[in-house]
């Protein structure tokens, strides 16, 4: 396995091997693998599935309180346009994921996706919508449809900027979902211009960021998948492997941050270890 790639929790390199094979003849056979099973397979390396910004509110949340709620704050993807359920949208697969990382804990994660919608129309939700739930955490989903609308790069940085502020300002943690990868995208010129704005907002309000399009592009180059094994007909749209890929890695850069605040008795996952006492809650804030 190449170095610096990361394998899923728990399973061998021949393991991982043994599933891909599994994959291939249910490819053969017509029966595409379901998001859950594709999320269990899918690698990345690690500089894009760890954050670069600590998640310092929703930390000190999952080591106090009992149910953690979090925002899905987006467009299509969010909603979970391509996938054959609402089960099967990334905010419903990323639940039950976090569910099954910190035993005991109770995830909320609200679908706050509305399909087609620009980085300015969620900024108009933020206060109606998003800042009354009282979340630990909004997870931030925009960009493509201002890139394919091509609103202009300025109006779509202030959009970005004053919500991230907006969230900031309530002490929530906020990460960026950047846009998604799809065959066409490497033909539009803005594209690139939008995932560069919102690398740049999120630098600047040093903020995690989860690079979408470099993961999809790497699952892709790997031979992990094809794009469309990951795509809905439209060639657009995340299906349900997509989400289930993106929930998986978004789940590991959340837990991978947790762990890097120092150990709680959520994260003893060994059967039998000793329960630890929990760390001071950390004195920054957003």
């Amino acid at each position: 396995m190449p170095a610096g790639v990361k394998t899923p929790r728990g399973r061998s390199p021949l393991s991982v091997a043994a599933m891909a094979a599994v994959a291939a003849l249910s490819a053969m056979a017509g029966l595409g693998p379901t998001g859950a099973e594709a999320a269990q397979r899918c690698r990345a390396p690690r500089e894009l599935v760890h954050f670069k910004a600590p998640l310092l509110r929703l930390a000190r949340v999952i080591r106090t309180e009992s149910t953690i709620r979090i925002a899905a704050l987006g467009s299509s993807s969010t909603a979970g346009t391509g996938a054959s359920s609402p089960k099967a949208c990334y905010p419903s697969q990323l639940q039950a994921e976090l569910d099954s990382r910190f035993p005991g804990k109770s995830f909320q994660v609200a679908n706050l996706g509305v399909g087609g919608q620009l980085a300015r129309d969620m900024l108009a939700r933020i206060d109606t919508q998003v800042l009354p739930m009282k979340p630990s955490l909004v997870i931030w989903q925009t960009g493509v449809n201002d890139a394919l609308s091509n609103v202009g790069i300025d109006g779509f940085r202030a959009a970005l900027s004053r919500g991230v502020d907006k969230i900031l300002a309530q002490g929530i943690d906020v990460v960026l979902l950047d846009m998604q990868y799809f065959p066409k995208a490497e033909k539009l010129p803005a594209y690139k211009e939008y995932l560069r704005v919102m690398r740049a907002v999120a630098e600047e309000r040093k903020i995690p960021i989860l690079h979408r399009y470099d993961i999809m592009k790497h699952l892709v180059a790997t031979a992990q998948f094809t794009t469309d094994q990951l795509l809905a007909k439209d060639a657009f749209h995340q299906n349900d492997l997509g989400y289930g890929c993106l929930s998986d890695l978004l789940a590991d850069a959340i837990e991978g941050d947790i762990k890097d605040r120092g150990p709680t008795p959520l994260l003893q996952r060994a059967a039998g270890s000793a329960s630890l006492a929990p760390s001071a809650p950390p004195t920054q804030t957003h």
